[in-house]
């Protein structure tokens, strides 16, 4: 419990636009002769996992209302406590009183007054929610000039740096309690984010000719979902006179096409069937299956293609236009597409690009100087931009494809590759932070990142030592996994660290005022 002179200080924090209580006023009242007299007050903040109570009550005096300002703060979210009874009993050997608020005067401060009837100590406690902390007794004294003389012989409160609760509500500060933890060192990274190399497909125009939509159907057209073999457009050729010898040559690259792609689909049905054994006897993921029957399914659909290109060549004769359709190998959505039907394309240019999404790649650089922390299998953490949730690399279905082979000669950086199962919020194209694991773990004592302020080039920290009070820590850090900062030096095991709104207490200690105290 700490004691705290009543002072007239009016300064305010000029540099923080925050929300203030409103008017000066004191706990306790003022009547007669006393009026010329301020009493001190007492002070004592307690943390429970639900609340913060930061309490204020005059020094008591028997046969005097002793004024109570009890402060109530949720920690989950730094809010002040704004509706719900508060309930509070002092007892003396077999006295009891009863102080019952039913709800906040303001929000988070329920304010009250108890007159007690007998000098000497009285315990109480508190009721908030079933949430009961463990308080500091009240003193009451016999006389106003003897509770004033014992205010007197207390040293006043160092506070440090001031805020009050009404302006620590407005910006929702967190804290925490300073633990000893396990906490493995990461690296930091950049992690971007590219389509499955074997999951996305640009097709181009075999030979000039006009672009026609599908049978009975609309134009394929940007970002539409396509299947695996449908039919995406009909390429018509005409075929004059001057042009037959170009035909003979384009069917003969048709047949050669077929064969390769019969090749191809002989061969992906051999993996596929060994890797659906090796899925039985679980020697292989799902994820490889799935994958292997993706190949299979593409294989069968270029064969397809394969088959009506040659056919169509071999069918059509000068002076007719011949037809084929255009079908797509994979599943995906459509990125790229003609604008127009009917349009021209010339040969080997671009008609559509699809990419199948489901399956990503994520390439994350590192730097040279931290490739000797790292395992052979390395496991990477990309935070999540919004919740801050991590998506751990490669995960379960997810998979190592490299793992830093060579440095780049420019950036001093190698490349680790993963291709993972889209988990919804990554899109093609990103570029995010990211953290790599490391073989070194111990138990230390950290807090989070947030936690840690730059002061023009030194990281301190802001412990909470009571309700409205603040002591600045320069501190020494040792590992970071990304989130959690390990602290050396400069923070003891059981403190309140303040970990949302440090900066705002910063600034307030650049202030070098004391904000007037209202309730």
């Amino acid at each position: 419990m700490s004691v705290k002179k009543t002072l007239p200080t009016s300064l305010l924090f000029s540099s923080l636009l925050l929300v203030g209580c409103g008017e000066h006023s004191h706990l306790h009242p003022h009547t007669g002769d006393d009026s010329a007299h301020e009493l001190p007050t007492r002070a004592q903040t307690v943390w429970t996992q639900q609340h913060e109570f930061f309490f204020e009550n005059d020094f008591a005096v028997v046969g005097r209302a002793t004024g109570f300002a009890l402060h109530v703060s949720n920690l989950t979210d730094g809010s002040p406590r704004k509706s719900g009874a508060l309930s509070a009993t002092f007892t003396k050997g077999q006295k009891t009183l009863h102080l019952d608020l039913p709800a906040p005067k303001r929000p988070g401060i329920y304010l009250g007054e108890v007159a007690f009837d007998e000098v000497g100590i009285w315990e109480w406690s508190v009721a908030v929610d079933g949430d009961s902390p463990k308080l500091a007794a009240v003193e009451v004294y016999a006389d106003l000039q003897e509770a004033i003389s014992a205010g007197n012989s207390m040293s006043d409160e160092d506070s440090g740096i001031t805020m009050l609760k009404e302006q620590q509500w407005p910006v929702r500060m967190l804290v925490e309690t300073a633990k000893r933890e396990e906490l493995a060192e990461r690296v930091p990274a950049t992690a971007r984010v590219s389509a499955c190399r074997t999951h996305t497909a640009r097709i181009n125009t075999p030979i000039g000719g006009e672009v026609l939509p599908p049978p009975k159907q609309a134009r394929i057209t940007l970002g539409q979902q396509v299947q695996v073999g449908d039919i995406l457009a009909v390429l018509r050729i005409p075929l004059l006179g001057n042009e037959f010898a170009s035909r003979e040559s384009s069917l003969t690259a048709a047949i050669s096409e077929l064969k390769r792609a019969k090749a191809e689909l002989k061969q992906m049905e051999a993996n596929f069937t060994r890797i659906e054994g090796l899925h039985q006897q679980k020697a292989k993921s799902d994820r490889q299956l799935e994958e292997a029957q993706y190949q299979l399914s593409r294989a069968l659909v270029a064969v397809k293609a394969a088959e009506e290109n040659a056919e169509a060549w071999s069918s059509e004769h000068p002076g007719t236009a011949m037809e084929f359709a255009i079908r797509a190998p994979i599943t995906g959505q459509v990125i790229h597409a003609p604008t127009a039907s009917g349009e021209w394309s010339a040969a080997d240019e671009l008609l559509f690009h699809i990419q199948d999404l489901s399956q990503l790649h994520v390439s994350i650089r590192v730097s040279e100087a931290d490739l000797t922390k790292l395992d052979q299998t390395p496991r990477a953490h990309i935070p999540h931009p919004v919740d801050g949730s991590l998506l751990d690399l490669p995960g379960i279905d997810g998979e190592l494809l490299m793992s830093a082979p060579i440095v780049h000669p420019v950036t001093h950086s190698a490349e680790v590759l993963y291709e993972i199962p889209n988990p919804g919020w990554l899109r093609s194209g990103m570029t995010l932070s990211a953290h790599l694991s490391t073989s070194s773990s111990r138990q230390v004592l950290s807090v989070p990142s947030s936690a840690i302020v730059d002061a023009a080039g030194i990281q301190v920290i802001f412990v909470q030592t009571g309700g409205e009070s603040f002591a600045r820590r320069t501190i020494r850090t040792g590992i970071h996994d990304g989130h959690r900062v390990e602290i050396l030096e400069g923070l003891n095991e059981g403190e309140q660290v303040v970990t949302d709104g440090a900066y705002v207490v910063h600034l307030a200690s650049l202030s070098g005022s004391i904000p007037e105290h209202s309730h």
